[in-house]
């Protein structure tokens, strides 16, 4: 026991100092029978939704037929016809890592025709609404019953119709339009100054990447060892969580019995919270080959991106040390550099951080 308990601080110090990072997420399940779910998503299926529910641990599923719309506590929306299509990974990415649809303004959705204006709210009560609009600066005030839809600066929302009421994606359509990165006619602020890596940085940041991702396997193989108390694993999930950007996600397959193949997108901690309940005696996760695909190259944000690949095989072992599953899958990983300011002994310095993104597959072998 004491073993692993120095396994894993040895990996968090090889790791190097990460900035913990808390989020809640928050979502909203609209169904076809007009029900309203407060939840949190902890999985998309092919064919269902698994969630839990506020105060409980016990993870629930709906059918993505009996779902009519999805919304989270970012005004980000996912529709069941997205789930069903060939850039569904793209929509959950989206759905999942998109940033508030409007951080600096309240949107009503108005009927007839389904419009999007962008206001503050004033005053609110159950039958008015007061704003002032931002395109003109009037004030007006507006009968509830001529809007669809309100999305407050903070996140949170009010559907003011049933789903079967309105074309859900034209509706999402519409305020998409009108979201801090849609369609817009706001003048953009002046960029601040972009801070470069010199070569030898990058060198220096690719490779602790690539570290991270071979960190990321030994702590799997951590939280899915039996000999592990829970308090223990819960420490190093804790870590692991910490390699990665907000609301990370990470793709993983299935063998069924009829031999076909499925895949299934997860959250980051609530498939490490998965491994570690792992119906195997025993586990055995390796990463090999890992390599990028392509340099880094620094984006608009100042950020740098990338993607490692390599190959991840999967052990699972029964009591007696024999194998029960195994597949060998190609997978890339998003990986983030990223500045930050700190001051030291006065002095304002700009540092640099390493993350991990989303995990996906590329092909199954």
């Amino acid at each position: 026991m004491k073993n692993y308990k120095n396994i894993s601080f040895l990996l968090i110090l090889i790791l190097l100092a990460i900035r913990p990072i808390h989020l809640v997420a928050q979502d909203y399940l609209y169904t076809k029978d007009n029900e309203v779910l407060n939840v949190e998503i902890t999985e998309f299926n092919q064919k269902n939704i698994e969630y839990t529910i506020e105060g409980s641990t016990k993870v629930l599923s709906k059918n993505i037929n009996e779902i009519a719309l999805i919304i989270n506590n970012r005004g980000r929306i996912i529709l069941p016809e997205e789930l069903e299509s060939e850039d569904r990974e793209l929509a959950i990415n989206e759905y999942l890592n998109g940033k508030r649809i409007s951080s600096k303004y309240d949107l009503l959705v108005y009927k007839q025709p389904i419009e999007v204006i962008r206001c503050n709210i004033s005053y609110e009560s159950d039958e008015i609404v007061n704003f002032k609009t931002i395109k003109s600066g009037d004030s007006q005030t507006e009968n509830k019953k001529n809007l669809l839809m309100i999305l407050y600066v903070n996140g949170n929302h009010k559907l003011l119709t049933t789903p079967s009421d309105v074309t859900l994606s034209l509706l999402k359509k519409k305020i998409q339009e009108k979201s801090d990165d849609g369609n817009s006619n706001i003048i953009p602020s002046t960029p601040q100054q972009v801070i470069k890596l010199s070569e030898s940085e990058m060198q220096s940041y690719s490779k602790k990447a690539t570290l991270k991702v071979d960190g990321f396997s030994n702590f799997l193989n951590l939280i899915a060892n039996k000999e592990l108390s829970s308090e223990e694993k819960d420490k190093v999930i804790e870590q692991a969580v910490k390699l990665f950007t907000p609301n990370a996600t990470i793709q993983v397959s299935f063998r069924k019995a009829d031999g076909t193949t499925t895949v299934a997108t997860r959250k980051i901690e609530e498939y490490l919270k998965k491994l570690k309940l792992s119906k195997y005696n025993s586990v055995r996760i390796e990463w090999s080959d890992i390599q990028y695909i392509g340099n880094l190259k620094q984006e608009s944000d100042g950020n740098y991106y990338g993607i490692i690949t390599g190959q991840q095989r999967f052990s699972g072992y029964t009591k007696n040390g024999k194998v029960s599953y195994s597949d060998i899958v190609k997978k890339d990983v998003k990986v983030m550099i990223t500045t930050y300011k700190k001051t030291i002994d006065a002095v304002e310095n700009h540092q640099w951080e390493v993350f991990l993104g989303n995990i996906g597959i590329v092909e199954d072998k």
